[in-house]
Parts: structure tokens; C-alpha cells; sequence
């Protein structure tokens, strides 16, 4: 048997292999970069919604959800569903605080147009903070398991400069 077709089968057996390697390390990286992308939209969104739950402690009337906390909301739950199905428990316990934070505070609105006495009586900021902190604390979970699933450094809130309340 003659070397070179043999030489020639191997060489070709190996550039096959390192194009079907490279193939697979830059599908790998692409995929990476995505999820990485994702993350910041995803972060983006959580931290706009966060701001928006913030700012209900100092509004006089409130409206509803809002278009802007509604749309920051769903694209997060958008892009989880899509990139990030290991934050499933971790999204659902958000929405589940935002579900109870909404209801509290349209209870609360009508009490305040219905008996403002009563209201005043209810003790609303105490039971307002102690639904922010769960909110915060979903959310840091949340934060937590984005930043380990897809290795994006996640600023802490304080870092940011925004206010803790307590």
C-alpha cells in the first residue's frame, strides 16, 4: 500500500475534525454571548420593574400596575422563558410577591377613598416595607442564580444607589 493516499485520508480525517471542533467552540461561544446578552436585557428590566415597586411607597394615588412596570415585568418574564428556564421557581416567587404588592396596594387605595380614618390606622407603610423586603429578597434570589447561571457580575442595590428603605 502506498503512503500517500493513507497520509492524505488522515490528514483530511483531522481537518475534518478540527473544522467540526471549531464549529462546535464557536456555536458554544455564540450561545454564551446570547445568554450573556439576555442576562443584561433581563437585569435591565428586573432593576426597571424595582424601581418602579420603590416608587409606590411615594405615590399619593395609586393607578394600577402601570404600562411601564406592566412591559418591564413582561419582558423579563419574556426573556426567562425564553434563555433562563432554571429561574423558573426563582421568577414565579417575584411575580408572586408583585401579585400580593399590587393587591395590597388597590385594598389600600380603596380604603383610603372609602374611610381615610381607617386607613390612616392600618398601619400602611408597615405592611408596605415588609412587602418591599420580600420583594427585594425574591429579587436578590433571583439576581443571585442569574449571576451564577450565566457568570454576569450583578451589582448589589446600594451600589447602584438606590435606597433600602431599612
Amino acid at each position: 500500500m502506498e503512503p500517500t493516499p493513507y497520509l492524505v485520508a488522515w490528514l483530511v480525517a483531522v481537518l475534518l475534525a478540527i473544522g467540526v471542533l471549531s464549529w462546535a467552540l464557536a456555536r458554544y461561544q455564540h450561545n454564551t454571548d446570547m445568554r450573556r446578552q439576555q442576562a443584561q436585557q433581563l437585569l435591565h428590566a428586573l432593576h426597571h420593574y424595582s424601581d418602579w415597586v420603590c416608587a409606590q411607597r411615594l405615590t399619593a394615588v395609586f393607578q394600577g400596575e402601570g404600562p411601564d412596570a406592566a412591559a418591564a415585568l413582561d419582558q423579563a418574564c419574556t426573556i426567562r422563558l425564553a434563555w433562563f428556564p432554571e429561574l423558573a421557581g426563582d421568577m414565579a416567587q417575584l411575580l408572586a410577591v408583585h401579585n400580593r404588592l399590587v393587591n395590597f396596594l388597590a385594598s389600600q387605595q380603596a380604603l383610603w377613598l372609602r374611610d381615610p380614618e381607617h386607613w390612616l390606622e392600618s398601619e400602611h407603610d408597615k405592611r408596605f416595607l415588609a412587602l418591599w423586603r420580600q420583594h427585594r429578597f425574591s429579587l436578590q434570589a433571583l439576581l443571585a442564580k442569574l449571576e451564577e447561571a450565566t457568570s454576569v457580575r450583578i451589582h448589589s442595590p446600594a451600589s447602584r444607589g438606590e435606597s433600602t428603605y431599612a
